[in-house]
């Protein structure tokens, strides 16, 4: 399929759909920096009494932090509505009934995780190499701890070759667990210099254990899954919203739920014709339902649509998601519905509404 986002579509949108899940980093923001319209779309539809929730691959951060953050860059979140790697990661493991230690090559907030549910773990923090020992050789003094029955891997800024070689050799083992976070390339950013990603970190693992590891976080499906049961969701009711056609979009086609794919962040449209074209029914779980350029335009106009339906005159400011170039193509459109769209008047801000009416605005 894979339409581009429409007024009609969005509308049907709204009516087919009763969650959404949504990437954050590349999808609501980047770094620490909102994506214009994000910020009103998702309190749009939750305005609509849509159930929203956050999905993301980001291991760095407990569920209380990232909604902490959540709120600190205005988006209405609870932990209950978080759903990230290092929290499933300790959700499985606690789940299984895991009783063994866990090598982790990752960060404090895998840690917090993982002390919730009183899983023992070592191996966070640094662990740099002996500079004055050759380079190729067994880690002086390295011994297996044999009550590691687990390697997980997320991201680890203190990435070292004794990690690798420990994580690696514990991995090897038969009956060792090994799990990762996720496989994410990159990070989306905005910046002139490629920023790896965990998936670095976890093939610098697996390939030497010569090993594959379960992987907790998008495109597998453990995250909805997780949700679904929690909030007992019905998958042909759900939506999710990304901008990676190999994670978000895959995880939303295989577990049977509509996708839309944002343009702010790391696929393209040339990518997704690429799957479109090639046959192959793995790429095929990579190609949206939907798509739109940016995320604001699934809002579509929902304050001036309201307003004109209820008998109310309206005004557009331009300082969020509506341009006067969309307002152009409802009017030419002929379409009822869009006919809707298009307010009374409109201002380049609010404040210049105040200055007309006389306040002492600067």
């Amino acid at each position: 399929m894979c339409d581009e986002i429409s007024p009609n579509i969005a509308k049907e949108i709204s009516n087919n759909v009763d969650n959404f899940l949504f990437d954050c980093d590349g999808v609501l923001w980047n770094a620490n920096e909102v994506i214009p319209g994000s910020l009103e779309t998702v309190k749009g539809l939750k305005a609509l009494g849509k159930r929203v929730f956050y999905i993301t691959n980001n291991s760095t951060k407990t569920r209380a932090e990232y909604a902490e953050k959540c709120v600190k860059l205005g988006f209405p979140a609870s932990e209950e509505e978080i759903v990230c790697t290092s929290y499933i990661s300790a959700l499985y493991l606690h789940n299984m009934n895991f009783q063994g230690k866990i090598y982790v090559v990752g960060n404090p907030s895998m840690g917090e995780e993982l002390d919730r549910f009183d899983l023992k773990h070592t191996g966070i923090g640094p662990d740099p190499p002996d500079d004055n020992q050759a380079g190729l050789q067994v880690v002086s003094g390295l011994t297996l701890d044999p009550e590691i029955k687990c390697v997980l891997v997320g991201f680890d800024k203190y990435i070292s070759y004794p990690k690798m070689m420990k994580a690696a050799s514990y991995a090897r083992q038969k009956d060792c667990i090994f799990l990762a976070t996720n496989e994410d390339t990159h990070l989306p950013m905005d910046v002139p210099f490629v920023i790896p990603g965990t998936g670095t970190i976890v093939a610098s693992v697996k390939v030497p254990a010569r090993r594959e590891p379960l992987v907790m976080g998008k495109p597998e499906t453990n995250m909805f899954r997780c949700l679904q049961k929690a909030h007992n969701l019905d998958p042909a009711r759900c939506m999710m919203v990304g901008d990676s056609c190999h994670t978000d979009i895959s995880m939303a086609t295989v577990s049977g739920m509509q996708s839309l794919l944002v343009l702010t962040g790391v696929s393209t449209l040339s990518n997704v014709d690429t799957y479109k074209a090639s046959g192959d029914p793995t790429q095929a779980t990579y190609v949206p339902t939907y798509y739109a350029n940016k995320l604001g335009l699934l809002r579509c106009n929902t304050d001036i649509s309201m307003a004109t339906n209820c008998g109310m005159q309206s005004l557009l400011v331009l300082t969020g998601v509506s341009t006067l170039s969309d307002v152009e193509t409802y009017k030419a459109s002929g379409d009822p519905t869009q006919a809707t769209y298009v307010p009374t008047y409109y201002a380049n801000k609010l404040g210049q509404l105040g200055k007309l009416l006389g306040f002492n605005i600067p």
